[in-house]
This record gives structure tokens, sequence and C-alpha cells, in this order.
């Protein structure tokens, strides 16, 4: 992910390199098994170059709440408190009663304890020339605790209703919760709805990482929602260990276009303006939802195995952009090889109307500046920003981090594969790349492993991470290194998972314990001078 508003530069290609990684072995999952039992052990954005202060993250404010930063770079290893501890994909139990939070360490506010959200039907007007925003979501859900009331997160959000199964319930909106009494407690275990009729002027930069949000345009609006910005557009339980399937319909002015997650359902046009439907049937992290509105086109092909591509572009570019739209099926069939079938049952770009600098993994849908693609022509720049964010559908949207510090599992593979892609083409040689990184990590600097929210979206997780992956494939050869990328995003499709979890699977397939590798490559702020090998 990339922030709309941050002037974060692209990583610079090395030139000269003409490599193409031919020797690469294509592995399948099931010629990777475990040699022996170990012991058990335990993103967005392009990358920025790194800095004397190690990170180019867009900060809009001091965080309320950053341990790591408090004392220094914290490389103790992974920490195995997670956010939900039993069930990954939903939060964690709990007793209730109105507790915020599901226990992120950068986070604490996010989630809401004793919640598993099944689905979101989602109904919103927007009118782009006062950029008021009147919506309504209704949460189907589970109870993973007894419920006397509960919380939703939300920021910035005029409430006017609240209902518990149709039955109107007691509210008290306080930033950044929406507190919740139902007329009667909730029992475990019990199916309930929540509906929340709200309004707001969306306002971004309160997310203290980087800007997140929606985004308003002259003509429309955007939206960029990691790690935080769901909450500050619609009432959720905005954080990636509960995962949901979405229904999204939005109401705009005549002649405009507005694009959500998955398939379009309904389209229709009336005197008073477009009314357009769609349907996510993938259980998604809210903090990978699309809204994107304006004067848009949507142009529809198809990809490997008939894999529908659905990409949005002003209606004026549609020429323009289409090398990059045909640059999908390439990129994805290339990748397959290495990480697995591709997670989705969809996939497109949406080149938004925005500032140049903005990427971001948007599940089925990656989302883009048309300002950095104007050109027409696919180079260097071009195939890393799109290359990194297809990786994504595999790392950090099919399997997303249970906790925001675990965001190299996210960011630092994408960027490997943006690497493999670019040693593909021939821009970069992956060995040379992955040693020039090494040599500019900054003795001191946040552990890949452990960031803080000031370095959730620097070099060190991008780039400097993908350094930890070249010398894990070092380490442990490359049939099993891949073999280990595979199982990662099969075995956790639509599920949350931890560094921990990654460790021990890494360990598993490998016969070897690992910890020692992980805490001297991931948990550490100075790095050996040498890879493995």
């Amino acid at each position: 992910m990339r922030s709309a508003l941050a002037g974060i530069v692209v990583a610079a290609l090395v030139a000269g390199c003409t490599s193409d990684r031919s020797d690469v072995a294509v592995v399948s999952v099931a010629s990777v098994s475990p040699t022996s039992t170990s012991p058990s052990v335990g993103g967005g954005t392009t990358a920025p170059e790194p800095s004397s202060a190690g990170t180019t993250s867009p900060d809009t404010e001091e965080p309320a709440t950053n341990p790591t930063d408090a004392s220094g770079p914290d490389t103790s290893g992974p920490d195995t408190t997670v956010a939900d501890s039993t069930q990954l994909g939903t939060t964690a139990p709990n007793t209730g009663d109105g507790h915020s939070g599901v226990g992120d360490r950068l986070y604490p506010d996010l989630g809401n304890p004793g919640l598993d959200v099944a689905h979101y039907a989602v109904d919103v007007t927007y009118q782009p020339k006062s950029r008021d925003l009147q919506g309504h979501v209704e949460l189907s859900i589970t109870a993973t605790a007894d419920l006397s009331d509960f919380t939703l997160d939300e920021l910035d959000l005029d409430v006017a209703a609240v209902t518990v199964n149709g039955k109107k319930a007691a509210f008290t909106a306080t930033d950044p919760e929406l507190h919740i009494t139902p007329s009667k407690p909730i029992a475990k275990g019990d199916d309930f709805t929540v509906a929340v009729t709200y309004s707001t002027t969306p306002v971004t930069g309160r997310s203290p990482a980087t800007d997140a949000g929606w985004f308003p345009t002259d003509t429309g609006a955007y939206t960029v929602d990691e790690p935080d910005g769901t909450r500050m557009w619609m009432p959720s339980n905005d954080h990636p260990t509960d995962k949901a399937t979405f229904d999204v319909t939005m109401h705009v002015p005549k002649g405009l276009t507005a694009v959500a997650n998955g398939t379009m359902t309904v389209h229709t046009s009336g005197a008073d303006g477009e009314t357009w439907s769609w349907k996510q049937d993938q259980p998604m992290a809210t903090y990978l939802t699309q809204v994107i509105i304006g004067p848009y086109a949507i142009v529809d092909t198809t990809g490997p195995h008939g894999l529908p591509l659905s990409s949005v572009v002003l209606t004026q570019d549609k020429k323009l952009m289409q090398p990059f739209i045909d640059d999908i099926g390439p990129e994805i069939t290339y990748f397959e090889q290495f990480f697995g079938p591709f997670p989705f049952d969809n996939y497109g770009i949406a080149m938004a109307d925005s500032e140049p600098g903005l990427a971001m993994e948007e599940q089925g849908r990656s989302l883009f500046s048309r300002e950095d693609f104007v050109s027409g022509q696919l180079g260097g720049e071009e195939s890393l920003l799109l290359s990194h964010e297809l990786a994504h559908q595999w790392f950090g949207d099919a399997v997303s981090p249970a906790q925001w510090q675990d965001i190299w599992l996210n960011e630092s593979f994408a960027t490997y594969g943006q690497w493999m892609w670019l040693d593909h083409l021939g821009e970069l040689d992956i060995a040379d790349e992955a040693q020039r990184n090494l040599d500019n990590r900054h003795d001191g600097g946040p552990p890949t492993g452990k960031p803080g929210i000031a370095d959730l979206f620097s070099y060190d997780v991008y780039d400097g991470g993908a350094v930890v992956l070249q010398a894990l494939r070092d380490t442990v050869g490359d049939t099993t290194f891949f073999g280990i990328l595979q199982h990662w995003a099969q075995d956790n499709r639509f599920e949350a998972r931890t560094s921990a979890d990654f460790i021990e699977l890494a360990s598993k397939l490998s016969g070897k314990d690992l910890t020692k590798f992980f805490d001297d490559w991931l948990y550490a702020s100075n790095l050996p001078d040498s890879f493995p090998n």
C-alpha cells in the first residue's frame, strides 16, 4: 500500500542487469513435505528508499500508543500473543461488555471483542460537490461471547440510528467507538444483525501511520483504507482478523460510475442519478475494501484459465491504459508458477484520478494513480507497481496479518514478488538487488518483524524486508522456499496469520529449527553482513 498523498519514491532499478532467472525451480505444493519433525517455534506500498531515519512514513499525528518506539527497536523475537488466539480469521472470544480492541499491539482500539462478522450489506449515497456521504450498513454477526453490549469501530461518523435484530438499540458514538446496548443481551453462539444509519463528510489523515480512508476528488472519490481507514466512512469491525463478505450499493450523480470489490450485480440509471451494486462473495478484510467513483469506464477481459478481469479507467484513458490491462495475464501466469493458483475469482486494475504515488492492493482489483501510468508504456517503474500489488493478492489479501506489526508478511513478500518479476523482465538481477538492499540496511534500524507505527510502511519492511526472504531462500533452497510460499498462501487462504505461524511452517517444511535464523534476520536491528551460502 502507498499513501495517496505521500511523496514516496519508487525504488531505483539497478541499471545494466539483464538476467532472466530461467534456473528458478518451478515447484508444486505436493512436491514439498516435511523431511523431519521440527520443534514448534514461535503489508500497499511500493518501497520507499532507505533514509537515515529508516522510514519515509508520512505520519499525520503522533501515535497514542507505540510500545515498540518507546524504548527503541524490539528485537525479542516473535510475540505469540495474537488478536485472535483461537480461530484466526475471526475476532477472539471475549467477555464483551463494551470493551474495545482485540489485542493489536500497534492499534489497540481496532477490532471489537465478541464479534465475528460474516457479511456487510452497505448502502451509500455520495455527492461529490458537497462531499456529503449518507450511509446505511447492516452487519450479520455471530457472537463469540455473551454480550450485554458491544462496540463497532467508527471515526468522525454522525450516527442517526442503530437497530439490533430490527429493534432500536441504545448507542453512544464516541470516537473511536460506536458503543451499542441491545434491548436484551445476546448469548454466545447467537447470530444477530446490527443496522447503522449514519452520515459524514469524510476526513482523511486520522491514521497515525499514513493517510487512510475516503479520498474525495473533483468528480468523485476513492478509498485507501490500510490500515484503519474503513472506520472513517463505515462502522465496522475494522481489523484484518475478522474477514467477511460484502454487498455494496452506491448511489451517485447521473453520468458517474461507482465501483466496489467483486462482481457488478446491478446498474440502473435514472433522472435522479446512477445506482451501482457489487457483490464480494469471498471473505475480505475491511482494509481491502474498494470504492472508486467518477467518470470511469469498466473494461472486462479474460485472464489465465478463464479468470474474469474487470478493470477501471477514466473514460478518455481506455486506449492509453490498455497496455497495462494486457499485462495482467502474463503476470498472473508467471506468479502462479511460484505462489500457486490465483486466490480469487476475479482480478483487475483501477486507475484512479488521483495525485501520483498511489498504489493499494484492494482485494480483486488493485488501485493505482493514473498519473503514474500516463506514459502508456510498460517500463520498469510501471512493471514494479503492477507486480507489487498483484503479488499482494496472495500475500496480504488471501492471507492477512493477524497483527499489524506482522505487516512484513504483506510488504516484504510483495516486494520479493516484485523483484522476481523485474528479474524475469531483465530489469534487475535478483541476487544483486538483494545484496544491494542488504548493504543498505541501517544499523540500529527497526527490525523487519517488529516495526513501530512510524515504521509500518518503512524501507525495512519493504526492500529491507525482502532481504529476509532472500536469506531464507538461500538457507532452505529453491524447491523448499517456493513450497513454503505456496503452502502459506493456499493453506491459510481467507485467514489472518502471524509471523510465528510462518516461522513454524518454514521450520516444518524445511526440516530445520529456524528460530535462530529468524532471530538473526527478521528480529535483529543489525543484520548479518552476507547471505547464507
